[in-house]
């Protein structure tokens, strides 16, 4: 079975595209909202979502996605977040948008 690809359909599918990761943000957010270790909630309550960009406003934050964490005055490996917040949200991400184009057929 062949497939062809005209302008008109290329076009298409790149809109499905870009649709399915606008409409998966929401969801991907949540998940690295929620991999986002607590100590004090400074981490999550400074976590946004900006259009397809989500910001982890806080001077830690390289440390926490790093998977590290400050315990007992050290610098030690995170309990909450051992792999950091961007990789598994990363994962994640992908699966969801799959999962969305499988839904309109692509």
């Amino acid at each position: 079975m062949g497939m062809s690809v005209s302008p008109n359909n290329l076009t298409v599918t790149f809109k499905q595209l870009d649709q399915a990761i606008d409409a998966s943000m929401p969801q991907i957010y949540q998940r690295f909202y929620q991999l986002t270790p607590v100590k004090t909630g400074n981490a999550r309550s400074n976590t946004s979502l900006n259009g397809r960009t989500i910001n982890g406003n806080y001077p830690y934050a390289a440390v926490l996605d790093a998977g590290r964490g400050f315990r007992d005055g050290q610098m030690r490996g995170s309990v909450q977040a051992p792999n950091g917040m961007s990789q598994p949200t990363i994962d994640y991400a992908k699966q969801v948008i799959l999962q969305k184009l499988k839904s309109v057929g692509l």
